[in-house]
């Protein structure tokens, strides 16, 4: 994973300490290189998201609340979304975020063409950054901004949010990212190979899933692996080369 800074995501605005001095806090978005719009695979259940993402990124302004369980894509398509946008989205990943002050991080979203703001159930219980949220939601809605949440659970759910802050996301258009089913991850594992310039077989497919963790994080590991073994050794993936590199403990 590489830390990327791009040009909205500038340094956080300036913070005047006890002594008096300004100091300008630079803020590290991680990136993964390997998420994209063009390597999200189009489930079935997923192709309205994808015509209001589509929609978004042709300059229709919509805003959306993403929400499912972790390994359904919504990180994914948040990065994707800030990739086709360039340099003047803000891509905000809560998970890096809640050290800094909220007021600095959020200062200048007026100034931007999208604000996406990944994990976004971990403001519980930080009352300054439901508040500042509030705030910004409200700037950017005046300013016709779009704005992408993602979370763990719809703003209906989120109880524990300031009453204010869930309403105005619950005035976005909320979309269900649903765990993958087996048939899914399978499919996603073929996708994703094929990307790659990787073929993998019916057969070779359920021999993984019948054996790896059922995560979409740890299957890309897994196809990083895989793609650098035949590579390495100008071999096919077949389920002899599986058993051969004995990728998961006996009984697995």
């Amino acid at each position: 994973m590489l830390w990327a800074i791009t040009a909205a995501q500038i340094p956080i605005a300036a913070i005047e300490t006890e002594a008096n001095v300004v100091d300008q806090l630079p803020l590290k978005i991680p990136f993964d290189n390997d998420l994209n719009l063009d390597n999200f695979q189009p489930r079935p259940s997923l192709l309205q998201l994808l015509t209001e993402v589509e929609a978004l990124l042709e300059g229709a302004g919509q805003s959306l609340f993403l929400w499912g369980p972790s390994g359904s894509g919504k990180s994914h398509l948040l990065q994707g979304v800030s990739r086709a946008i360039g340099a003047r989205a803000l891509y905000l990943p809560m998970t890096e975020l809640l050290e800094y002050p909220p007021e600095a991080v959020l200062e200048g979203v007026i100034d931007c063409e999208a604000v996406l703001i990944d994990d976004i159930q971990l403001i519980v219980g930080r009352d300054d950054w439901q508040e500042t949220l509030f705030h910004s939601f409200n700037k950017l809605k005046a300013a016709g901004i779009p704005q992408l949440y993602s979370g763990l659970a719809p703003p209906a759910q989120m109880t524990q949010v300031l009453p204010d802050l869930r309403s105005r996301w619950g005035e976005l258009t909320v979309y269900h990212l649903p765990a993958l089913s087996e048939d899914e991850l399978g499919a996603l594992l073929q996708f994703r190979a094929a990307q790659r310039g990787l073929k993998l077989s019916n057969e070779v497919v359920h021999y993984i899933l019948s054996r790896a963790p059922r995560t979409t994080s740890a299957l890309m590991t897994l196809l990083d692996d895989l793609d650098h073994v035949a590579l390495a050794q100008s071999r096919s993936i077949t389920i002899p080369l599986l058993a051969e590199l004995k990728l998961w403990s006996p009984g697995r």
